[in-house]
């Protein structure tokens, strides 16, 4: 790429700069590699957090109704309480364990 550079006693010099095309593709391709780099990091992170927010979305309810089962295994209904899940199977299924504590509660002496 020239440019002329205007001297003190008007010298006029003009000045080239020779760049292989090798070595210019080659900065790009190292550019283009780390952008490549960080985009697949920045997926694999959120993949990763997405998939544990959707697992502990899922599994926690299941760990909090499997307490509740073994507080009717021990007959402590009073402590059982209700949180809805957001998800129709796993609400479901608390309801129907709902009912099911109501009525043990019913042949409680």
């Amino acid at each position: 790429i020239g440019q002329i550079m205007t001297l003190p006693y008007s010298l006029m010099w003009r000045v080239s700069v020779v760049i292989s095309l090798t070595q210019l593709f080659t900065d790009i391709n190292a550019a283009a590699g780390r952008m490549l780099a960080y985009t697949a990091a920045a997926i694999a992170v959120m993949a990763i957090s997405a998939g544990l927010l959707i697992s502990y979305m899922v599994t926690s309810p299941l760990i909090r109704l499997s307490q509740q089962m073994s507080d009717v295994a021990e007959m402590n209904l009073d402590v059982i309480k209700q949180k809805p899940s957001n998800f129709k199977e796993i609400s479901d299924i608390q309801a129907f364990f709902g009912t099911m504590v109501n009525k043990l509660m019913g042949f409680r002496p």
